[in-house]
């Protein structure tokens, strides 16, 4: 259900929430960064860019979510001990584009890769801004996905503040240093876009799982899907 975008951004102020966030892998991202914008996973699969696969695919697919752009009101590499699952590239954006874009926001219930046919629209989507408000800490916070529904179009890049990587001080297949082959293949995407290049700040975490997790619980296969752009030698196909 679409929300009011000016209530909504009223009510994300009330609860201290100045910024929305998107994680993704290095060559969903560089899509990104030469499109100008957030793309739903719809809208790249029908150009020529480059995106990685995700496990919820099939699921965003089955339930009609596959060309809308999702964010969540946390930066989940903090919220939880551990590094966002979705990429190590994240995308922090002002929520002053709900009083300035012209988007159709919905806010999930849950992951729809946890739906099933069963669950009704109501059981999937806040129906209202006054039923976020009364329900708000009865849903865990990262199903609370806010999604901008079929755009069609690169979004949000207007409030986009900074983009923030993850270092997590590793290396695949011997020399294979993926935070510098990361690094350069940003650096390389924002060459031409005034003012991109300025907002990548490295992460400095600290009281965080997320470096034992990417050497030790991360697939080298994986590890190199996240973090290395698609002209790389390593890069799975």
């Amino acid at each position: 259900m679409k929300l009011n975008n000016i209530a909504l951004h009223e009510f994300f102020r009330e609860k201290s929430i100045s910024h929305l966030h998107h994680a993704n892998t290095v060559a969903t991202s560089i899509s990104f960064i030469l499109s100008g914008g957030l793309l739903s996973r719809g809208d790249i699969e029908r150009s020529t860019l480059t995106q990685t696969i995700q496990a919820s695919d099939d699921e965003d697919k089955e339930f009609n979510v596959w060309d809308d752009v999702f964010l969540d009101t946390a930066d989940l590499h903090g919220y939880f001990p551990r590094q966002n699952l979705y990429g190590p590239v994240l995308f922090k954006l002002n929520i002053s584009f709900l009083l300035e874009d012209n988007v159709d926001v919905w806010i999930t219930k849950d992951n729809p890769m946890y739906w099933t046919a069963s669950v009704p629209v109501e059981d999937r989507y806040f129906q209202s801004v006054d039923e976020l408000r009364d329900n708000w800490d009865q849903y865990e916070r990262q199903k609370k996905m806010i999604t901008i529904r079929k755009p069609g179009r690169p979004v949000l890049f207007s409030s986009l503040e900074e983009i923030t990587i993850d270092d997590p001080r590793i290396q695949i297949y011997g020399d294979t240093h993926v935070a510098n082959e990361m690094i350069k293949a940003l650096s390389s995407a924002t060459e031409n876009f005034h003012g991109l290049r300025e907002k990548i700040k490295l992460r400095e975490c600290g009281g965080c799982y997320c470096r034992d997790n990417y050497l030790h619980q991360v697939p080298t296969e994986q590890s190199a899907r996240l973090f290395l752009p698609k002209e790389h030698t390593h890069f799975p196909d």
